[in-house]
């Protein structure tokens, strides 16, 4: 590699091939803090090196003859980093685009039993997981967050026609990519039949089942993080949970609410929790949207047996009282631009909007 710079799809090949790279962060510690690359490196230099101080970077411990890869917000500080270390003699390239492009780096982890094969397919920076579950020659896309391409690649690689698609819920945090999905494929879109969209979708109700290969998919109504939101069991093995119930914490009942909706959704959610519970299946894997941490290279697939979050998650074992004041307590900060998202989200159109401006930052959505 000659150049001074290295592409989001270039470094996301590195990665998943297991190849050596070290990446040095060189943006402010908040910045950090909001999101980053799991497994990066950190010095707080971006003001010293944008007032032309390169020492900041000289006490930094580097491996001889590694290839180091500079990462900041947009990519133009993380250039000024990496030419002065080309100048200490270090292989150093700038991520083009930065932290801004990364957001829509992705790879994928999987599982499979004797019926099913399921992809998950994970923003990881954002933390965002959409899934493809794919049954002899046939498929369905949940929370499809990525270019179509990437689904629609996938698929093809596993031989299976994507045939339905659908949503969890109308997401605050990114930009639902469904309705291209389903446009580019043909794919039958579905979704909660009480959703209050703008576009046109086929209804499913409360415990309706769909077939696909020789697999079931069957809607389940979990509303409290937003009005529709729904989980789906696959073959009564798997739940794909949405933003209801995380791998460490529940899904927040307050965007887009005053605190006296909040506390009526706050209350949905303890029902949809302990419907949730109510499956009666220990060994359910529970497979939820999103993740609050920057997810690595492993190819360890996000996921928790049922049984485990009862005993991880203490919210899970409170009664309602208790429930909705600790949910209540425990909030965390608004995501940003995320009324903007919701309102883009509900009409099905993005057309002329900047989504990787609108989308930046890490996501929100859990009360741990």
């Amino acid at each position: 590699m000659n150049r001074n710079t290295i592409s989001v799809r270039e470094l996301q090949q590195m990665l998943e091939e297991g190849k050596e790279v070290t990446i040095l962060d060189v943006r402010p510690q908040e910045q950090r803090e909001e999101w980053m690359i799991a497994g990066s490196r950190h010095v707080d230099a971006y003001q010293r090196l944008n007032e032309g101080d390169n020492s900041v970077l000289d006490k930094i411990d580097l491996p001889d003859g590694k290839m180091v890869v500079t990462v900041c917000a947009a990519g133009r500080t993380s250039r000024i980093a990496s030419e002065a270390l080309r100048e200490k003699g270090v292989n150093a390239h700038s991520l083009e685009g930065g932290m801004r492009a990364w957001n829509y780096a992705w790879n994928t982890a999987e599982i499979k039993d004797d019926e099913v094969t399921i992809i998950q397919v994970r923003r990881v920076a954002k933390g965002c997981l959409s899934y493809i579950i794919g049954s002899e020659d046939e498929a369905v896309v949940v929370d499809a967050s990525l270019d179509p391409r990437v689904y629609v690649e996938l698929s093809n690689k596993y031989h299976w026609k994507i045939r339905y698609v659908m949503d969890t819920h109308i997401h605050a945090d990114y930009v639902s990519r469904t309705i291209e999905l389903a446009k580019e494929t043909g794919a039958m879109h579905l979704f909660n039949e009480t959703a209050e969209v703008e576009y046109n979708y086929t209804p499913l109700s409360d415990g309706e089942t769909v077939r696909f290969g020789s697999a079931s998919l069957s809607a389940v109504f979990t509303p409290g993080h937003t009005p529709e939101s729904t989980s789906y069991l696959i073959n009564s093995n798997y739940l794909l949970t949405g933003d209801t119930l995380f791998t460490d914490g529940i899904g927040r009942p307050d965007l887009k609410a005053d605190l006296p909706k909040s506390l009526e959704k706050a209350a949905q959610l303890y029902i949809s929790i302990g419907k949730i519970l109510a499956l009666s299946r220990e060994d359910l894997l529970i497979l939820p949207a999103h993740t609050s941490q920057s997810i690595s290279f492993d190819k360890k697939i996000i996921s928790a047996r049922l049984s485990n979050l009862t005993d991880k998650i203490e919210l899970l074992s409170l009664e309602e009282k208790e429930f909705t004041r600790q949910i209540m307590q425990r909030i965390p900060p608004t995501p940003p631009n995320y009324l903007q998202i919701a309102a883009i989200n509900k009409s099905g159109n993005h057309e002329g909007i900047s989504l990787a401006d609108l989308e930046a930052g890490a996501n929100r959505c859990a009360v741990s």
